[in-house]
Formats: structure tokens, C-alpha cells, sequence
């Protein structure tokens, strides 16, 4: 029986410590508990440095993957294009729902898609109720310490978008011009800023949705609009008379999401990504819900 690591008062062994001879030896015995202690720190130290050592070279989450033949992909199947269910038959249909099912196809696994509320994604993903979470999601920097993110799939983010005739060709080109966004909406965020940088020399035109913040490009009631790139790629009538000048204004890639300690799992997702995107997979993907989706 282990006897216990501190002594209560009175006891026993306490008074015996409080005896001539015992007291002779007490800074010896000090000294030879601090040398016992440090070296069983070291020693607990040591074992949990070769535990993480060998647990750095695991992946329970990949490994439960490949075992049961299964990847649990999180969604909240209520964004369209990206995750809707189907009205006719109730299954999750989407572009992640595509991607999910392609990257599971490339493993030899299939995907099982959970339901889960969208502001319960990555909770979902920390507590490993899912393997990972795919659903339109961008990178949350905050959380990095409990979940990783892919590489992205889909750029989401605000784009400036005039007529292909007009002189156009960056930003700056905008100075006296009228740029068109949403009320309210990101887009008019980036809309303002822009007017700022160019001292107030921009007139901005806003409109009730991105749809009628391009369609006023197109009507000739502004020279360019900010939008973001879903809106874009919905946008049916006209779409071709239409171009993206330069970079995003505002950076937004949905992104894979999976647990922070699952390096095997990610690695294999972004090497998936990287051949989907290399042999058009991905593309197809995208187009056929971002470009025919539309009309779906």
C-alpha cells in the first residue's frame, strides 16, 4: 500500500522528526529528497518528451479514417451552392458535398456527411465528433491552436469586376469613376476604402444586392463594381461581358477544417486538393456549381 505522500499534524512520524537524532540527519535528508525529486522530474520529463516523440508520428484521426474506411465530414447543409439538401430526395447536395465525396473517392474511403450547425463546426471538429469540416468555412486565426486549415479550395473574397471595353486595369483606374456594392455588405466596405485611398475621388453607388450592384455595370450606371467572388460566378445574365481587375480586394479562401493534432489527415487533404486541382477535378467541381449552378 502506497503510504501517503504528506503527513498530517501530530502524527507519529512528525514527532519522531522532531527527536535529537533525527534532527542531526534532517539537512541530509533534504538534500538527498531534493536529488530524489529532481531526478524523478527528469526522469517524468524525459518519458513525456518520448511519449510526444512517438505520438508526433500518429494520427489517431487519419488512422481511424483508414481503419474504418470512413471519413465523417461536418456541414451545415443550408448555403447554396455549397451544401443545401436536396428537396426531392433529402440528401446534402453541393460543392462540398462534391469535394468531400471526390478527396474520399481519391483515399478508397467513403464520406459520411454529419449535420451540424454552422457556429458548431470547428467545436464539433475539437471535441472529434467529426473527422473534419467542410462548409464554406474560411480561416479563423484565433483558433488555430485547437484546429488546422487546408489549403484553400474556393476564393471567396471581394473582387473588383468592371466591363471588359472599359479602360480598367487596376484599382487606381477607378479616380472620377463610379464603383457600385452592396448596402452594407463587404464590398461596400472595400468600396469606401478604395474611395479613401483615392482621396474622395469616387463615387460610390449602392445597391440593395451584389446582383444589382453588376447589373448597374452592365446598365452603365457605374464603371465597376466590388462583389464577392460567389455572387460573381452566380451572376447569370451578362456574366461574360465581365472581368476581375487585379488581386481580391479583400481575401476570403474556404478552407478544409480538421483537428489540430491530426498532421497526417491534413497532409493527405491538401495533397488531394493539389491533384483535384491539377487534373480539372476541382474545377469542374467549381463550375458546376458556381457557373451552372446557377440555373439548377
Amino acid at each position: 500500500m502506497r503510504r501517503p505522500r504528506f503527513l498530517r499534524k501530530g502524527s507519529v512520524q512528525e514527532d519522531r522528526a522532531e527527536t535529537p537524532v533525527a534532527g542531526r540527519f534532517s539537512q541530509h535528508t533534504r538534500r538527498v529528497a531534493l536529488g530524489l525529486s529532481l531526478a524523478g522530474l527528469l526522469i517524468v520529463m524525459a518519458a513525456g518528451l518520448a511519449t510526444r516523440a512517438v505520438l508526433a508520428d500518429r494520427d489517431p484521426t487519419w488512422e481511424h479514417i483508414r481503419q474504418s474506411g470512413t471519413w465523417r465530414v461536418g456541414m451545415d447543409p443550408s448555403f447554396p451552392p455549397f451544401e443545401n439538401l436536396d428537396g426531392a430526395t433529402g440528401q446534402p447536395v453541393g460543392l462540398d458535398v462534391d469535394l468531400a465525396n471526390a478527396i474520399a473517392s481519391r483515399w478508397g474511403v467513403r464520406a459520411e456527411i454529419v449535420g451540424v450547425g454552422f457556429d458548431e463546426l470547428l467545436d464539433a471538429v475539437t471535441a472529434y465528433r467529426v473527422d473534419s469540416a467542410i462548409s464554406a468555412l474560411p480561416v479563423v486565426e484565433h483558433r488555430t491552436r485547437e484546429v488546422a486549415f487546408s489549403a484553400p479550395y474556393v476564393e471567396a473574397g471581394i473582387l473588383l469586376v468592371a466591363l471588359r471595353e472599359n479602360a480598367i486595369a487596376k484599382p487606381e483606374d477607378l479616380a472620377g469613376r463610379r464603383l457600385a456594392s452592396e448596402w452594407g455588405s463587404a464590398g461596400d466596405a472595400q468600396a469606401r476604402a478604395l474611395q479613401r485611398e483615392l482621396g474622395g475621388n469616387l463615387t460610390l453607388v449602392l445597391r440593395e444586392s451584389p446582383d444589382l450592384a453588376l447589373q448597374a455595370v452592365l446598365d452603365g450606371g457605374a464603371d465597376a463594381a466590388a462583389v464577392d467572388a460567389v455572387s460573381l460566378a452566380l451572376f447569370a445574365a451578362g456574366k461574360d461581358r465581365l472581368i476581375t481587375i487585379g488581386e481580391p480586394l479583400q481575401s476570403e479562401p474556404y478552407v478544409i477544417v480538421v483537428p489540430a493534432h491530426a498532421p497526417k489527415l491534413l497532409a493527405a487533404i491538401n495533397a488531394t486538393l493539389a491533384d483535384l486541382a491539377a487534373d480539372g477535378t476541382l474545377a469542374a467541381i467549381q463550375a458546376r456549381w458556381l457557373e451552372d449552378g446557377a440555373t439548377r
